[in-house]
């Protein structure tokens, strides 16, 4: 049992599965280490409790104090150590820094070892060759899962973050003051170096990320619906939503999707990072935030549930009317569906497509009671029919989270007139305003550049922007606002503040 143990452990931390579910992998990790202690607990009282054996609280406790078998009763009780250390340390882990952590698990080795020579020098069976062949072949394996994993190619990423990886225009590193999020909060340029204390297989291609600070420090703090900026090695900066605890000010998590098909940032994530790696985060910034409301519906597809699964805890928490509509293509590529489940069966509806079919919105949202604010974050085609559905209900509040920007090509060429400098730049049809402006002035701030984050923000002093951005409000683009990544111009010129 404790051979199955550490081979799941060592499993989670190589890339054999690449791709694939690790949840099984971790959930058998975990069992098998709940049987071990069991079956140890039921070893040592049957031992105490056989008259003949003759063995006391002393020889229970106390290594190499059995006459006669001394060697095998030394390793059994130091193995009983090593087991009460891996797993009291593993029941207290989110309150162990990661490294100590870390360390202490890695006892499971020399654990295993001791448990093979006990059970081989002790007991009625060790004169029999399955019991040796067993222990050579379970050690074996792991000897060599435990030597694949210290090789880049095999174990669970591969590349460090080093200082000189990050891109240029990173600011001086400081860890800030916890501080409150909001809907109208412009990001800030406050950089975290952050430790990956974990990596999981949340579902088929979905992989998770607990981020901690290297001294243990408290992270700012945030609130449901928030998400941070990763500075990836290649330079790329990507923006993920966070999906662990707002009460663990210690941690943050969040999941990517690989996309194989996708800009880069996905693959990036999951061919190169690992546990123990440090990372540049940005942020928390928060533009879709939980709004006080006598009702909720949550109607999330796929990797969407990053965006409202601390949401739905939060809502879940109290006595509010709720409903959570998780939608994907299989049981296995759907993320932390047991989290999602725990928090009521009968309040969340699980509806994957090859054993239910695609899901009735337009049924989902007309269930729902008047003044119910419905979040929705999903594939676009899920969120088109549930901005469709909602326009037949005007009683309803619709708050949408999009992973993905608005199409910002099409339309014809036009100029720009930066009013600082007094430059003026073509905008090609091929070209969005933000590229344009780029091959001018290379430091223009910006960051996802698909109409989601707001790092563009810019204001238009003249001209008509023709807006394709879903983020900035009708009362912020009445004030002048402008996301340069999408939005164009129906005006021949337009006159920014830049």
């Amino acid at each position: 049992m404790l051979g199955v143990t550490v081979l799941g452990g060592l499993l989670l931390t190589t890339r054999f599965m690449r791709g694939r579910s690790h949840t099984w992998i971790r959930e058998a990790h975990e069992f098998g280490g709940v049987l071990a202690v069991a079956f140890t607990v039921i070893h040592l009282v049957s031992v105490f409790a056989d008259d003949q054996l003759r063995i006391g609280l002393r020889e229970l406790f106390v290594p190499f104090t059995r006459q006669g078998n001394l060697v095998a009763q030394g390793c059994g009780v130091l193995a009983f150590y090593l087991l009460a250390a891996v797993v009291v340390t593993s029941w207290a882990r989110a309150q162990l820094p990661w490294r100590w952590w870390r360390r202490l698990h890695l006892l499971a080795f020399p654990l295993f070892g001791l448990a093979c020579a006990h059970s081989i020098l002790a007991g009625s069976d060790t004169t029999r060759p399955i019991l040796h062949w067993a222990c050579l072949v379970v050690g074996e394996v792991i000897l060599i899962l435990a030597v694949l994993r210290l090789l880049p190619t095999y174990r669970a990423g591969s590349s460090t973050i080093a200082q000189t990886d990050l891109p240029t225009t990173t600011t001086p590193l400081s860890i800030p003051q916890p501080r409150t999020t909001g809907s109208s909060a412009a990001p800030t340029q406050t950089g975290m170096r952050l430790l990956i204390s974990q990596t999981t297989w949340e579902a088929d291609n979905v992989l998770s990320l607990r981020l901690r600070s290297p001294d243990g420090a408290l992270l700012p703090a945030w609130e449901p619906g928030a998400h941070i900026e990763l500075a990836l090695p290649s330079g790329r900066r990507r923006r993920y939503s966070l999906c662990g605890d707002p009460g663990d000010a210690r941690s943050y998590r969040i999941a990517v999707l690989q996309v194989p098909v996708g800009r880069g940032g996905s693959v990036e994530i999951h061919n190169d990072t690992r546990a123990g790696q440090l990372i540049t985060v940005e942020g928390p910034w928060n533009y879709f935030p939980l709004v006080p409301s006598p009702a909720y519906l949550f109607i999330v597809g796929g990797i969407g549930i990053t965006a409202v699964l601390a949401m739905a805890a939060r809502v879940a928490s109290t006595d509010s009317e709720w409903k959570l509509v998780y939608i994907g293509r299989s049981r296995a590529s759907m993320g932390f569906l047991n989290e999602v489940c725990a928090l009521g069966s009968d309040r969340v509806d699980v509806i994957p497509s090859d054993e239910r079919g695609r899901p009735d919105v337009d049924a989902i949202i007309a269930a729902a009671s008047p003044g119910t604010a419905v979040y929705c974050c999903g594939p676009d085609r899920l969120m088109r029919a549930v901005e469709e559905g909602i326009s037949r209900r005007s009683d309803l509040t619709l708050h949408i989270e999009r992973f993905t920007g608005i199409a910002a090509s099409g339309g014809d060429p036009f100029h720009v007139e930066l009013r600082r400098t007094g430059q003026i730049i073509e905008v090609p049809a091929d070209q969005t305003v933000l590229q344009a402006i780029r091959a001018v002035v290379p430091a223009i701030s910006a960051g996802c550049e698909q109409g989601i984050c707001g790092s563009c923000r810019t204001v238009v002093l003249a001209g008509e922007p023709d807006h394709r951005d879903d983020l900035l409000s009708d009362s912020e683009r009445d004030a002048g606002a402008m996301l340069l990544c999408v939005s164009r111009s129906h005006s021949d010129w337009l006159v920014l503040d830049l």
